[in-house]
């Protein structure tokens, strides 16, 4: 048994089963998690991973995230526009939203290479103009 810190890139969630579904809006009690705007139709309801699952752990054993990835405690329903606030941010900033902190995380692990620093050209070494005089 391995357990590592995220699932590997080439592992693929498992589809939601509708009983799970179904508990996570018994829970909530038809409401927004994101919003708390009563939810409508199906077509109008998305769900989400708390923590997102880039962010738990994986299990090599199971072949499964810790948390499981279908468990219904980590996982709230939403609107598409809750849902889209909290993956990509409000519109105007993307802080606090899944995606600003992955790329942060990404940013903080895997930092770039600085570029080598460039010494500012001394005057003497500007090519010369030719003065045109008139008249």
């Amino acid at each position: 048994m391995t357990i590592l810190d995220r699932p590997p890139a080439e592992w693929k969630r498992p589809a939601m089963p509708c009983r799970v579904k179904l508990e996570v809006l018994i829970r909530q009690g038809g409401r927004c998690a994101q919003t708390k705007e009563k939810l409508g139709s199906v077509e109008n309801t998305q769900f989400d991973h708390r923590p997102a699952l880039w962010e738990r752990e994986f299990d090599t054993a199971t072949d499964d995230t810790i948390p499981p990835a279908n468990d219904p405690a980590f996982i709230d329903a939403c609107t598409i526009a809750g849902h889209k606030t909290r993956t990509h941010g409000n519109g105007a900033t993307t802080v606090g939203s899944d995606s600003h902190r992955r790329a942060k995380i990404k940013r903080m692990t895997d930092p770039k290479p600085a570029k080598p620093k460039r010494k500012i050209q001394g005057r003497s070494t500007f090519p010369k103009r030719k003065v045109r005089r008139f008249g």
